[in-house]
């Protein structure tokens, strides 16, 4: 069976060293590195971060982007070592410091082509006082000399998943097979924070890295209130043993694994009105159902090496935002208002976007190969995310589904047909709805379709009022940032004034009608003034009013350029949502 071992020498460097020891299954070996992870849908090239590939006495050689050959004989052992760049830290990526080692195994290890359903072997050769924590099995190798590589092993005893403990040598583990190993992130520090406790009928660790001076122990109860519910929609946990993985930094970003999650969290925004961490959890948590065992049939198996188009990623990732943040009311841990909010907000994004004109649903969810802004050149203007539009969706749905069938049926019942099925084809999802409501045309509409979300009918069944109006002030209809301090165009909005006069990505924003313009505060005074200063109606009330032109001064690639902008409302509308009164269908929406 293939075994690796990781080790490194100098942490500064970021260079993790890996050394693959297998017995060829047949001639000329082929190894294969993924080329992207589950959970991002985007092609990342790992191989860009590979170097110094050697096989010992035998010949290796690259033969195409993310995999290499090597001249052995099939029965023969084989040892190949290579070093990865392990300098950047997200929940997807790997990582080496001082004081930690964190793996995505999806980066670091290659699959030896024809041993993917074999047992895999992992050795992490960690400070004796470190502690290592992950979801794989924790295994005593029994030490022989058979070319299998340090420490090989005649048979392996499991102990147990994965268990916080001061190593005394190398550390090792044991996977059930290839996919199973690089699902399964580890973190190797000599400090860190760990909560445990029942629930549900399953243990459940809370780690977290980097946590000083911040309170853990506060996310407890409410996680267990969000693993309640979750389980009790599906009657049940799939797992025995659960791991979320936290590293505090100052950024959101969270993966889901089978038995675990890796979460990072924005360390600025911990205990304010913006922190996401119970958000977070509950959705990387649901996605030990969605995703990790229900999935579409094109990911079963997952190719690694190429785009695996799928018109369901809506579902898997919109649903499980639905249902992560629904378990939160429903676990008690939001009140009614709170959703409502966090639902406003959502839709206010949606419907700020003009891709929500051309694109549908189910396209963007295909297309999703495609979303890398630095390939997608307007991608303010062609994309938004099947996140976003799929969790809406899935709540409109949900109601659709509840006022069809008079509250008798959700889409609580659509998921629980799915989570029969586990491999879902391309129309599963619409096929399922079928058996539970008619839903009419809805799919042909909203998720095929581009016509414009039913929100006030729907939300008006269940006791909410919807509206949306223009937001007031002027706008730029552009995203700006600093950039070496100077206030730089990020993007420009289509249907906005900057898209009118010219604006392009990169452009440096220096005076509007003569007045310096410095900072985002200096431009929305600026604006305001030019308003002010042509008579016109506050854009507010008259979203047709229009401004006198006034000159924008711009740099552009080093070279003065003088626009002319025309100053009126940002095309992104304000959202309300406000409860009318008692409804049943919405007590039981948010109910348990």
């Amino acid at each position: 069976m293939p075994h690796y071992l990781v080790s490194w020498t100098n942490p500064h460097d970021r260079l993790l060293e890996i050394t693959l020891r297998f017995t060829a299954p047949a001639d000329t070996p082929r190894l294969l590195l993924p080329a992207w992870r589950p959970g991002r849908y985007l092609i990342q090239n790992y191989a860009a971060n590979v170097r110094e590939c050697t096989a010992g006495e035998h010949r290796i050689r690259k033969e195409a982007k993310s995999s290499w050959r090597v001249d052995a004989r099939a029965g023969e052992a084989v040892t190949v070592t290579y070093r990865y760049y392990a300098g950047v830290l997200d929940a997807g990526s790997s990582f080496l410091d001082d004081d930690e080692v964190y793996i995505n195994g999806s980066n670091l290890f290659m699959l030896v082509d024809g041993l993917r359903s074999e047992e895999h072997r992992l050795t992490i050769a960690a400070p004796a006082e470190w502690r290592i924590e992950s979801q794989l099995q924790y295994a005593v190798i029994l030490s022989r000399e058979d070319g299998e590589g340090p420490p090989a092993g005649s048979a392996s005893s499991v102990l147990s998943p994965g268990v916080l403990r001061s190593a005394q040598d190398d550390t090792n583990y044991v996977a059930r097979d290839y996919d199973y190993l690089i699902d399964s992130p580890i973190i190797a520090a000599a400090t860190m924070t760990r909560h445990t406790f029942d629930e549900a009928g399953a243990r459940f660790h809370m780690i977290y890295r980097d946590d000083r001076g911040f309170d853990t122990e506060q996310y407890i109860e409410p996680t267990r209130a969000i693993i309640r519910t979750q389980a009790q929609l599906f009657g049940g946990l799939p797992f025995s043993e659960y791991r979320f993985l936290y590293h505090v930094r100052e950024k959101w970003h969270g993966v889901e694994h089978e038995d675990s999650c890796s979460i990072i969290l924005k360390r600025s925004a911990l205990g304010t009105a913006d922190d996401r961490t119970l958000s977070i959890s509950a959705h990387e948590l649901f996605h030990a159902w969605n995703v990790k065992r229900m999935l579409p049939a094109k990911f079963h198996p997952y190719d690694y090496w190429n785009e695996t188009p799928t018109r369901l990623l809506w579902a898997m990732e919109g649903l499980t935002s639905y249902y992560g943040d629904l378990s939160l009311v429903r676990g008690g841990v939001w009140d009614e208002a709170r959703y409502l909010e966090h639902l406003r907000k959502e839709i206010e994004t949606l419907e700020g976007l003009p891709a929500r004109l051309h694109l549908p649903l189910s396209q963007a969810s295909f297309d999703g190969w495609l979303s890398d802004p630095a390939q997608m050149h307007d991608h303010a203007n062609a994309w938004y995310s099947f996140y976003t539009k799929g969790e809406i969706v899935s709540m409109l749905l949900d109601l659709t589904i509840r006022r069809a069938t008079n509250g008798a049926k959700s889409l609580d019942d659509v998921l629980l047909l799915l989570w029969d099925k586990k491999i879902l084809e391309e129309d599963a999802v619409e096929r399922v709805v079928e058996q539970v409501a008619d839903v009419g045309d809805f799919f042909a509409r909203y998720v095929d379709g581009v016509e414009p979300l039913p929100y006030a009918e729907l939300f008006a069944a269940a006791g909410v009022a919807f509206a949306s109006a223009p937001r007031p002030g002027s706008s730029l209809g552009a995203k700006v940032k600093m950039v070496d301090g100077l206030l730089t165009i990020e993007s420009v909005l289509r249907g906005g004034a900057g898209m009118d006069a010219g604006l392009l990505p990169n452009d440096e924003m220096l005076s509007l009608d003569g007045t310096r313009i410095n900072s985002e505060g200096a431009l929305e005074t600026a604006l305001a003034g030019v308003v002010r200063a042509s008579g016109a109606p506050p854009p507010g009330d008259a979203p047709e009013a229009r401004t006198t032109p006034v000159e924008l001064l711009i740099s552009r690639a080093g070279v003065l350029k003088t626009l002319a902008l025309e100053a009126r409302p940002d095309p992104r509308p304000q959202i309300t949502l406000r409860i009318t009164g008692p409804s049943e269908l919405r007590k039981q929406w948010l109910s348990n």
